[in-house]
């Protein structure tokens, strides 16, 4: 009784430290002792619970941090209590969490329907709509929210309430002295608000601020197995409150009246709020065998950093060769920069950041049915996510064999085409065109050169093994996009011929296309040298329509004319200084040049059909039988 009566007449005061330091997260107290904090009115530690009554009439306690922590963080916050007597009685009042402003003295409220928290006049219970508080509240209380047993919280206290509401969570804001405390908001609990010495329920309470001063609190309650939101965004701002200061305190108190309960608080545990979340792009159908790319996208979408925060993709087992590489947006930033196999990296996420993990790999030829990628990211230890359940992403992808394919066709050119002599190189261009519908996975080119041409390099990825040249780019070509390989080969210094003998083809591959690739058009090249004149040049068509467009860059862009290894002639003989060279005269000098070719023509024709009939047959290196000079120019004619 005696302590009632103290209660009654001051509630006691501790003066804010001085030496007071941000709260540091996370903040875990298991009150085997009130270290951190501070005991008030008739809170004492019991069991290794914080005891803020007895089951005694008109009793009234609180212990509330000595740490305050920066009001614009937020907080999550969660805690276990209890609430009972062994009495015969109906049980009274409640208890709350409440936030005091950090330059404010520590100290509790008033007892019965004031919970430890808010003024009330002495006299009255429930308080009075007509007559101010005589007993005040908690010094520079900002807000509290109640687990109200008997009902009195939501009475007009300090003119403000609609009446009382038994079993009710209830939200009250700003007070000092005997003004204020505000009724905010209120619902009923869901399983009332009580709680067996055996059995504790959960509470978690989250503080989110806004960039304007703003502060809203959300409240949930454990309800059996599962956690129920009672109150959602609750504004701890506008007209009746104050204005949020720069620090708070976190602080529980719990009243008796006339009724009694025993009010305990066991685990208590802060963090700071984040909101992270997870999203996945897998294509919705694949293809055996074909090439996919697809992206993990974690956000930072809340109001505070994680870092370190767990990422992990756990890539289906239908997906064969998978490489990944992490890339930081708007500040974030990887662990780990790239890897194979299933992805595991920590994040480095700053408010409004996020990191995308890309993922590369091919469709196991024996895939079937559906494939499933599952992505998850966790907050830091120093931080609690507030809503977990975007957490995780489950993205499916149906492997079906008649999905659409692709068709893939080639175009093959050479330069230069004319005036090669035995000995030079020559650069072949194979451009693989994909004609849709689907995608062309993991696009290349086969090239299977003649005899007579030697493999010598390539920019673009292409080996050789024997006459065999094969390339990858490694690209899936969309409908509509082309990729092109360059191909260097060397004439055989021994090589007779005019190059007729020598036609090259190519066939573009992509494991997406079920024909392999259409073949490209045959190119030969015009040769000359000692054994006679140069050949018209022609490709030969062999079934397929040449293909339109021009090529990609990169990966195999359009061949640059500047990387020719021998000098291009535009027509037979054009080649300065070289066989059969004839300086430009003008179009003055046409009418005499053409009188003396036709005398030339007539000459050498004749003398063309006397050696004829002199020569004997030669059998030449092929087995043909060819007649020795066939296809060559003379030395007069080289003058």
């Amino acid at each position: 009784m005696c302590t009632a009566l103290a209660v009654l007449a001051a509630p006691a005061l501790t003066a804010s430290s001085s030496t007071a330091v941000e709260l540091g997260f996370p903040y875990v107290h298991d009150f085997t002792s009130p270290a951190g904090g501070e005991l008030h009115g008739d809170a004492a530690i019991t069991g290794g619970r914080l005891r803020l009554t007895e089951d005694v009439q008109r009793q009234a306690g609180a212990w509330s941090t000595n740490d305050t922590f920066r009001s614009d963080t937020g907080l999550e916050i969660e805690f276990t209590y209890t609430m009972y007597t062994d009495e015969d009685d109906v049980g009274a009042d409640g208890l709350l969490l409440f936030l005091a402003d950090g330059s404010a003295p520590q100290g509790v409220g008033s007892f019965g329907a004031g919970l430890g928290y808010t003024c009330r006049v002495e006299a009255t219970e429930g308080g009075s709509t007509t007559r101010p508080c005589d007993l005040p509240g908690v010094p520079g209380g900002f807000a509290a929210v109640a687990l109200d047993h008997y009902g009195n919280f939501s009475a007009p206290i300090g003119g403000s309430g609609p009446g009382a509401r038994p079993q009710h969570v209830v939200v009250r804001g700003s007070g000092n002295g005997t003004t204020g405390y505000r009724h905010i908001a209120g619902a009923s609990a869901p399983g009332g608000v009580l709680a067996d010495g055996d059995d504790p329920r959960r509470v978690r309470i989250t503080l989110l601020p806004g960039d304007e001063g703003e502060l809203t609190m959300t409240v949930r309650l454990q309800d059996g197995a599962a956690m129920r939101t009672v109150l959602a965004d609750v504004p701890l701002h506008g007209g009746g409150q104050a204005p949020l200061p720069p620090t708070l305190r976190l602080g529980f108190s719990a009243a008796t009246g006339s009724h009694v309960n025993v009010h305990e608080v066991e685990e208590f545990r802060v963090w700071k709020p984040a909101d992270l979340a997870v999203e996945q792009d897998l294509p919705a159908r694949l293809a055996p065998g074909a090439r996919v790319e697809y992206t993990a996208t974690a956000r930072n979408v809340g109001v505070n950093a994680s870092a370190p925060s767990a990422f992990a993709v756990d890539v289906p087992d239908g997906l064969q060769d998978v490489a990944w590489r992490c890339a930081g947006l708007d500040g974030a930033a990887c662990a780990t920069a790239s890897g194979t196999g299933d992805v595991t990296t920590d994040l480095d996420l700053p408010r409004g950041s996020a990191a995308a993990v890309t993922i590369n790999a091919t469709v196991a030829a024996q895939a079937t049915g559906t494939l499933e990628s599952t992505a998850t990211v966790a907050a830091a230890p120093s931080v609690s996510d507030v809503d977990e359940s975007d957490n995780t992403s489950r993205a499916t992808a149906t492997v079906d064999d008649a999905a659409p394919v692709a068709d893939v066709e080639t175009d093959k050119r050479v330069t230069p085409a004319q005036g090669v002599e035995p000995g030079d190189e020559v650069e072949y261009t194979v451009t693989a065109r994909n004609r849709g519908p689907a995608v062309a996975a993991d696009v290349g080119a086969v090239d299977v050169l003649p005899g007579p041409l030697r493999f010598v390099g390539s920019p673009d990825d292409c080996t050789a093994e024997g006459q065999t040249v094969t390339c990858h780019s490694g690209r899936s070509l969309a409908a509509g996009d082309a990729t092109a390989f360059r191909i260097r080969a060397e004439l055989d210094p021994d090589y007779r011929g005019d190059g007729s003998d020598i036609p090259n083809v190519a066939t573009a591959t992509s494991p997406t296309d079920p024909d392999g690739g259409d073949e490209s058009d045959e190119v030969v090249i015009g040769v000359v040298g000692p054994t006679g004149p140069e050949p018209s040049v022609s490709s030969r068509p062999s079934g397929s329509p040449e293909p339109t467009g021009t090529p990609t860059d990169g990966d195999g862009g359009r061949p640059d004319a500047d990387r020719r290894p021998a000098a291009t002639a535009d027509a037979v003989g054009s080649r300065p200084g070289g066989p059969g060279a004839l300086a430009y005269t003008g179009a003055a000098d046409l009418a005499p040049v053409a009188a003396l070719a036709g005398v030339v023509l007539t000459a050498g024709g004749a003398c063309w059909w006397l050696a004829r009939r002199r020569r004997r047959p030669v059998t030449a290196p092929t087995g043909r039988v060819r007649t020795p000079g066939a296809g060559a120019r003379s030395e007069a004619d080289r003058v």
